[in-house]
């Protein structure tokens, strides 16, 4: 039986043909060969046409396919399963079709991988570097030689068959004209060529299956299989990537790359020990740096050196996100005409859902940091960097936009007070608090399991983190916001409380930190912040290493701020509109003779050791007791801001004779003492309350005596006294029924609001830790001060006598008031400076 004896169309259109029944199997039964090129394929369509195709088999014939890469997962399984099986079978093992694809039953999917062991069914791969394969025809020729060419939209597919709207023409070679034939020979070659990969030139590549499977590129996204069909390209050097680690495929033949060659050398800081293994970290720019390499290497030497598609648009797309979050950023930072439609939007949900309103400044500030989901927020302490954050989590939690459920805050225990009370304020009646407070828990662990999800503010200090991890982990989810207020306090790149605060902000959409000294030591302490905001796009992007951090050059420190600048929002008092403080009041106190003898005396025994010199003249100025104490730097500066060198202070071997020792014990109080005594007594009998810092417990312990014994309603406040005191004592203090708080800034400088009936504090003992000094100061002024209010510092300094040696509070104070204004002109130039952390070298210039 021949084609002639069927009746053809010219055309076939699936609206009026069945085109399985009309075309595919009366053909297929006749024919002896079946040559196919199809855009895509599914063997669900073998199904269609499996009497035509059983015919095709017992003809002797065979169908040969030639397919994209666009294959589900199941067919190439089935297609690679086959072509094993060929290996196995050898010819010898089936000898005929499985009984399942007798006559008129279907050919299952299944049946597909037989039909290729017994190489009834061959089938290649067609792609192409650059652009799509897409084209689409087949030829059938029988056993009198006939042909028939057809052509059009329909693919090698079962929806193509049977649902869609496809359409193909025929041309029949014992039907056609001269001209017309000339479709069918060159397609006949067209396919010869394609069949035997001889295309190249027009970037066309046909490889075999299992050519493909060797190559080890194969991956699968949503049951689609995916190639990267630039690897399979002959005498290339081809670079590409998978689940983000770049790797080579070397087909050179004009060229044998030796991994002495310098463009090899050159790529060791990108390699994972030995060419060609690549680091599994590499960021977009060192990838861009490794294709520019590579690139040159090739020129050099003449060979073809390809960059897969895949890899091309990986950088593209990480070029993108960058780019676009980084000038949307800047839009949302300048104020920019085009947001300001969604800045309309934010602010009359926010103002629906706070009792309080925000400040316009504090208004932009939470639309930023709800628009860019992550960020950071450096507002000087005093801002309302609180009430910013309420703001956003008011829009969050909104009805209408019911994104977030809870703020998990993880802070310091200081901050507590302040979240509770901002909440009642910002909010008022429309929403009621619902709180779980880690210290205010009998068993915390079984609450934040059993009721964290019905809370709506769960507050978490930095010291409970390794603790709850697993919990926190569990809690924290896409529909939490976390807060990390004061994360300057997560120290150490590889402590374990920076491991745990990463870990548990890998989940939530919204994440913020909050801190008004971003950076109080190095350029270092931005690591841990951005790894907790970005996590794996800390490497996309940022990739500071930490040993760049540790001591940049000026250019370094400029690319810092150039890349920081998008991603953080700072707002300022002067923004704000908070009245400025008074100058300082420098109180210069006389030493006696008697203070003066034991300061000659300290220069004396400290000679050659001004580390211990620089302590002791601080707590002679005040408190000479202290004298004949240990060194406790933790009473300094606390137990967070612990440096190396505090270590020298266990070294502490002067010893005092016994005639020194009377003399430093006759000075119960020095001038200096006295004079903060009785300016604070002063304020008091003026109806005004203080606020006393000092740096040591003894110290502060003697002040709180004095006071009482004058009849002064005092309070003291440090590292020992319990969270739930601390609270109450703040609170009595805002309520007046305080008179003077005394405390240290390491135990109160965060997160403390006392602005409101306080407005002068005294400093009566100060270091060179200019965190400290700042944080202090914000204490009393702060956003929320009226018009008429008064903010007033008094430093007390002990001078030494004339042609006596001398103390040093002076000295310090000015040195703070440098870097003070240092800081300041890197805020004006909307830039992260560094406060260094005290360090030896500061303290000998103390002493030139």
């Amino acid at each position: 039986m021949e084609f002639k004896s069927l009746p053809f169309k010219s055309s076939y259109y699936t609206t009026t043909s069945n085109i399985a029944e009309d075309f595919y199997n009366p053909v297929l039964e006749i024919a002896t060969s079946y040559d196919r090129v199809s855009g895509y394929f599914s063997s669900k369509a073998l199904s269609l046409y499996a009497r035509g195709l059983q015919g095709l088999i017992k003809n002797g014939g065979q169908m040969r396919l030639i397919i994209s890469q666009d294959i589900s997962e199941e067919d190439f399984g089935l297609i690679k399963a086959g072509y094993d099986l060929r290996e196995k079978l050898a010819n010898t093992l089936l000898t005929q079709l499985d009984e399942s694809l007798n006559i008129e039953e279907k050919v299952n999917f299944h049946n597909l991988a037989h039909l290729i062991a017994l190489r009834k069914v061959e089938i290649k791969i067609g792609f192409k570097t650059a652009g799509i394969f897409h084209s689409k025809f087949g030829l059938c020729e029988d056993a009198a030689g006939n042909i028939i060419y057809f052509t059009g939209s329909n693919n090698e597919t079962k929806a193509a068959i049977e649902n869609n709207f496809e359409s193909f023409d025929i041309t029949a070679s014992w039907l056609t004209s001269p001209f017309d034939m000339q479709k069918i020979i060159q397609a006949r070659q067209e396919f010869d060529n394609l069949w035997n990969d001889k295309a190249q030139q027009y970037n066309i590549f046909i490889k075999e299956i299992n050519d493909v499977i060797k190559q080890k590129i194969i991956t699968y996204d949503k049951g689609r299989l995916i190639l990267n069909p630039e690897m399979l390209v002959d005498d290339a050097l081809i670079l590409s990537i998978h689940e983000e680690q770049l790797f080579l495929e070397d087909n050179l033949t004009s060229y044998k790359i030796s991994t002495k060659d310098l463009a090899i050398k050159r790529l060791e800081p990108y390699l994972d020990d030995d060419y060609p293994n690549f680091k599994n970290d590499l960021t977009y720019v060192e990838m861009t740096e490794v294709i520019k390499l590579l690139t040159k290497y090739a020129n050099r030497k003449k060979f073809n050196f390809i960059v897969s598609n895949d890899l091309s648009t990986y950088l593209e797309q990480q070029a993108y996100w960058i780019e676009e979050r980084s000038k949307y950023a800047l839009l949302l930072k300048s104020q920019d005409a085009q947001i300001l439609e969604r800045f309309e939007e934010f602010k009359l949900i926010v103002s629906k859902e706070l009792h309080r309103p925000l400040r316009d400044k504090q208004m932009w500030s939470a639309f930023y940091m709800q628009q860019m989901k992550k960020s950071a927020n450096f507002s000087v302490p005093g801002a309302g960097k609180t009430s910013m954050i309420y703001g956003v989590f008011a829009y969050l939690n909104s009805p209408s936009i019911n994104a977030v459920d809870r703020i998990v805050m993880i802070g310091p225990k200081n901050s507590f007070l302040a979240w509770k009370l901002e909440f009642a304020e910002n909010f008022g009646p429309n929403k009621v608090l619902s709180l779980l407070d880690i210290h205010d828990e009998e068993s915390p662990a079984i609450q934040l399991e059993i009721n964290s999800l019905r809370k709506n503010l769960i507050l978490i200090n930095y010291e409970s983190l390794q603790k709850y991890e697993k919990i926190l982990c569990d809690i924290i989810d896409e529909r939490t916001m976390l807060v990390f207020d004061e994360v300057h306090k997560i120290k150490g790149v590889r402590s374990k409380r920076a491991q745990v605060a990463k870990k548990i902000a890998t989940r939530p959409v919204y994440k913020y930190v909050l801190t008004g000294t971003p950076i109080p030591n190095t350029y270092e302490d931005i690591f841990n912040f951005l790894n907790i905001l970005y996590t794996d796009e800390y490497k996309k992007f940022f990739n500071f290493k930490v040993s760049e951090l540790k001591d940049p050059d000026v250019l370094k420190i400029e690319k810092i701020n150039q890349k920081l600048y998008p991603f953080f929002w700072r707002t300022t008092k002067t923004e704000l509109e908070v009245p400025a403080a008074n100058p300082d009041d420098i109180i210069r106190v006389p030493a006696n003779h008697l203070e003066q003898e034991i300061i000659e005396l300290l220069y004396k025994k400290y000679a050659g050791n001004p580390l211990h010199l620089y302590i002791r003249l601080i707590q002679a100025s005040t408190n000479p007791y202290l004298l004949l104490k240990a060194i406790n730097h933790i009473e300094m500066y606390g137990e967070e801001n612990k440096t190396n060198w505090f270590n020298n202070f266990d070294n502490d071997v002067i010893t005092f004779t016994e005639e020194e020792i009377q003399k430093i014990r006759q000075v119960k109080t020095t001038s200096k003492f006295s004079a903060a005594i009785e300016l604070a007594t002063e304020l008091n009998e003026e109806g005004k309350q203080a606020l006393i810092w000092c740096m040591f417990v003894n110290t502060i312990d003697k002040v709180y005596a004095e006071l009482k014994a004058k009849g002064i309603r005092a309070a003291v406040i440090y590292g020992s006294t319990p969270q739930q005191e601390r609270e109450k004592i703040i609170e009595a203090f805002k309520r007046r029924e305080i008179d003077v708080l005394i405390t240290n800034p390491h135990t109160l400088a965060e997160s403390v609001s006392l602005h409101h009936t306080c407005h002068d504090a005294i400093y009566l003992e100060y270091s060179f830790n200019l965190t400290h000094m700042l944080q202090s100061r914000d204490r009393i002024h702060r956003l929320g001060l009226k018009e008429n209010d008064y903010t007033q510092y008094y430093y007390f300094m002990l001078e030494g006598q004339e042609n006596g040696r001398n103390t040093i509070d002076e000295k310090i104070y000015d040195r703070l008031k440098e870097k003070e204004q240092r800081m300041l002109d890197a805020i004006e130039g909307g830039q992260l400076m560094p406060d260094p952390e005290v360090d030896y070298t500061e303290i000998l210039e103390l002493f030139k």
